[in-house]
């Protein structure tokens, strides 16, 4: 008897283990309660969004849904509770706490109660909560430009470097123009200012995060001019007029009193005539004018 005692034990513990493997892979083979489950990855509580969880059951069932944080507290109980049917359910989280406040910016878990088998069910996917929005660095390239095809400072540009990959939104006069259509952290806007006509404006450029938050620069002044004259009107006592020329073109046409040629701005010294009176200059650059009046006096 004493020979067979330690084979009766082994055979006693690998018929355990049997046992206990045998019950284990049933419990994997069970049937999950949950069929699907659908959960929004990304969201921003403070503009008032709110994260969808929806998920169907298998066989109707007394459920509790929570949300717990990174660390395994749970900061919203019973988002969703009762006995729901064997259908797919929805619910909404506003992303704040049992005390009604916003959480902190990080990422969240949906856990399933399911009350009767007194079970938990951990979703796979994660939700984050992303209540900041992004800083903003912008430097303006050509904050005096002409767009009129000649390659020289045809566009305003906005370079921007953000804090996190964001839209790129620009404002003009407080309306916005265009948007990015990458979600890049650094990056340059350009506006060509279609349509517009010459004068003095105001940008803005915004940045929206993924999750939606949204921050915007102070109002910058821009300049679009094609060419312009300092003054409107010229008085000249003796043979010459100077006139000083606004443009980036290289070179400008002119044409004064029957009288015409080409010079290189921004400094102009064109002939007048030897009679006294009032004439028109007129001023040319790159399909662009400019006009101002010349008086001529003894």
């Amino acid at each position: 008897m004493k020979t067979f005692a330690p084979t009766l034990i082994v055979a006693g513990l690998l018929a355990a283990t049997a046992t206990s493997f045998a019950v284990e892979e049933r419990l994997k083979l069970e049937d999950s309660p949950v069929l699907k489950t659908q959960v929004e990855s990304l969201f921003s509580p403070k503009i008032g969004d709110e994260a969808r969880i929806g998920f169907q059951l298998r066989r109707e069932g007394n459920i509790g849904v929570d949300i717990v944080d990174d660390q395994g507290t749970t900061v919203r109980h019973a988002l969703g509770s009762g006995v729901f049917g064997q259908s797919f359910h929805q619910f909404a989280w506003d992303g704040r706490n049992d005390a009604g406040q916003i959480v902190p910016d990080g990422v969240y878990h949906v856990q399933l109660r399911l009350k009767d088998e007194d079970r938990t069910i951990d979703f796979p996917r994660t939700i984050r909560v992303d209540s900041t929005p992004p800083t903003i660095n912008v430097r303006l390239k050509h904050q005096v430009f002409s767009p009129d095809g000649d390659h020289r400072a045809d566009q305003l540009s906005v370079l921007y470097t953000f804090s996190e990959p964001a839209h790129a939104i620009l404002f003009v006069n407080g309306r916005p123009v265009g948007r990015s259509f990458r979600k890049k952290p650094v990056g340059s806007y350009p506006w060509y200012a279609k349509g517009k006509k010459p004068g003095t404006y105001r940008v803005a450029l915004a940045a929206k995060d993924l999750a939606g938050n949204e921050t915007s620069t102070r109002a910058f002044a821009v300049v679009l001019r094609f060419i312009e004259l300092l003054r409107p009107r010229y008085v000249t006592h003796g043979r010459v007029v100077r006139v000083r020329v606004s443009t980036d073109a290289k070179r400008v046409h002119w044409h004064l009193a029957g009288r015409s040629g080409t010079a290189r701005p921004p400094k102009l010294t064109l002939p007048v005539p030897s009679q006294p009176g009032r004439y028109t200059l007129t001023v040319t650059a790159n399909g662009h004018r400019a006009r101002a009046t010349v008086v001529v006096r003894k």
